[in-house]
């Protein structure tokens, strides 16, 4: 250890001359990496020094806007799969006093739908102005030309291009690519560019929400983690056999003790590569049936649910093992506790 100490102290304070040949390639990477911060470092500077005045000429064109308008505010509601004929009925028998009143204060036309006439065609020509051969979208589902299986219109979504595999394990490396498929541009977009704020909420087809001067909350037609268009399951402790009542997912309920345990099924595995592989959230069903409730212990939330009730919009977690993990929210409604037990999960 001493002589390697003195060796490293002889090279430190006697140093001799070396040759080495930097070839050009060398030295064009340093420039260019030199050059690459150095317009990173421009461009910050100036988004940071010109954010207030281009704050300060939104604000007045927006202003200028608002000045010339006639209305200030416009609100638009829609009402999805909402029938004339029943609404003009429902008006006259007095069932819908609002709308009534809307219909005196202003006009009530009806209006042509598309063709065909389906939610996310209807709405993508509502947000666009232009017929389904525009804007790409003719159903909830369209079909892959190569092998004919079907996938979510609205918007295409795909893992990372690159991926490394280590051992059982498949990492993917990046992002998910999520790319909108519907065509046109939204009224609000020109809004935006007059100067107008706009706040979008739960328009179906809005996914994955695109940039514009304003707010928007997506709603129909946002896929799951799963990637279906909203897949809820039953957690049942009745068996397989007998009759399924709804659709979705049956998912089996086992009972140990008075603690009864089951799972929300989630997304594939994204480490499983080939393999494939389901991701699951565990939770706890501890079923009171003389107070017809029960106990749910998820893995970061504990609340009780009476039979018909819903619970509010609950984190679960679905781990993936090496760290990953996903979120997502929904709702347990308690269906039933005696003599089975019945657990309703939404999307």
């Amino acid at each position: 250890m001493a002589a390697l100490i003195a060796v490293l102290v002889l090279v430190v304070l006697c140093p001799t001359s070396s040759h080495a040949y930097a070839g050009p390639g060398a030295g064009f990477a340093v420039l260019s990496s030199f050059w690459t911060l150095f317009v990173a470092f421009l461009y910050s500077a100036y988004a940071f020094l010109t954010w207030p005045l281009r704050h300060l000429l939104r604000l007045l064109r927006r202003r200028k806007s608002s000045g010339k308008a006639q209305i200030k505010r416009a609100v638009i509601l829609g009402f999805d799969g909402m029938d004339p004929e029943l609404a003009e009925r429902f008006i006259a028998e007095g069932k819908l006093p609002n709308l009534a009143r809307l219909q005196e204060q202003g006009t009530f036309r009806k209006l042509r739908t598309t063709f065909p006439a389906i939610s996310p065609v209807a709405w993508s020509t509502f947000m666009t102005g232009v017929n389904p051969g525009k804007h790409n979208i003719y159903d909830f589902l369209a079909r892959d030309q190569n092998n004919y299986l079907p996938f979510l219109s609205s918007a295409e979504i795909k893992g990372p291009k690159r991926s490394l595999k280590i051992g059982k394990y498949t990492i993917p490396l990046g992002k998910a690519q999520i790319k909108g498929m519907r065509r046109g541009t939204p009224f609000w977009h020109w809004l935006g560019k007059a100067g107008i704020f706009s706040s979008v909420i739960r328009v179906p087809v809005t996914f994955p929400p695109e940039k514009f001067p304003g707010v928007l909350l997506s709603g129909m037609c946002v896929p799951d983690l799963k990637g279906s268009q909203g897949t809820f399951c039953l957690c049942t402790t009745r068996a397989e056999g007998d009759k399924f009542r709804e659709g979705g997912v049956r998912i089996p309920i086992h009972r140990h003790g008075p603690v009864l345990t089951t799972y929300v099924p989630g997304p594939d595995d994204p480490l499983a590569g080939e393999q494939g592989g389901e991701l699951r959230s565990n939770f706890e069903i501890r079923p009171n049936t003389s107070k017809a409730q029960a106990q749910i212990t998820t893995d970061s939330e504990k609340f009780t649910l009476k039979v018909g009730e819903y619970s509010n919009w609950i984190s679960i977690k679905f781990k993936a093992g090496l760290g990953f993990s996903a979120r997502g929210i929904c709702k347990f409604y308690l269906k039933e506790v005696s003599p089975e037990v019945e657990v309703y999960v939404t999307p």
